[in-house]
C-alpha cells in the first residue's frame, strides 16, 4: 500500500468521484459530503470546494478529503470519501493517518476535528481507532458527532 495525499483534484478524477458518489445515491452523498452540496454531484460542485486533496494508492486515484475550515489552532476536515470498491481494505485508515501527519506538520495546529453521522459506523470506527474522541453530540436533524484529535 502506497498511500499519498496531493493538494487539488484534476478534472478526470473529479468526474470519477462524481460517478462513484452518484451511483450510490443521495444518502451516500450526504454521508460523506454533508447537506450543503445538493445531489447529484457534478464537476462544478466539487471544483468550487476549497482546500481539497486527492488520495492516491500508488498512482491510482482512490478518493478525496478536504480541510473544510481552519479555526485558529484547529482544522476541521471532512468530505472524506474513497472509491466504494476500495473500502474495507485499510485504505481509509492509511489515508487518514497520512492526512493527520500532513496537517500536524504545521506546529500551530493543535487539533483536528470532523463530523460523522451516527449511522456511518465504519467511518466512526476508523476515527476512534486513530484517536479521535467525541467532543460534541448533535441530535437534530440527524444524530452526529463532532470528534476531535489533539496533537
Amino acid at each position: 500500500m502506497g498511500i499519498r495525499i496531493e493538494k487539488g483534484i484534476n478534472k478526470n478524477n473529479i468526474e470519477l468521484l462524481c460517478s462513484w458518489s452518484n451511483e450510490l445515491g443521495s444518502v451516500f452523498q450526504e454521508q460523506w459530503m454533508g447537506t450543503q452540496v445538493s445531489y447529484p454531484l457534478n464537476y462544478e460542485k466539487i471544483e468550487k470546494l476549497e482546500n481539497k486533496f486527492s488520495i492516491f494508492n500508488e498512482e491510482e486515484f482512490i478518493g478525496m478529503i478536504q480541510e473544510v475550515r481552519i479555526e485558529e489552532d484547529n482544522i476541521h476536515i471532512g468530505r472524506f470519501v474513497l472509491n466504494p470498491k476500495k473500502t474495507g481494505l485499510g485504505f481509509g485508515t492509511e489515508a487518514l493517518k497520512e492526512f493527520i501527519d500532513f496537517i500536524f506538520k504545521d506546529k500551530n495546529i493543535r487539533s483536528i476535528s470532523l463530523t460523522v453521522f451516527d449511522f456511518n459506523k465504519n467511518a466512526k470506527q476508523i476515527y476512534d481507532k486513530l484517536g479521535f474522541v467525541v467532543d460534541e453530540v448533535i441530535e437534530t436533524p440527524k444524530l452526529r458527532y463532532i470528534m476531535r484529535k489533539y496533537r
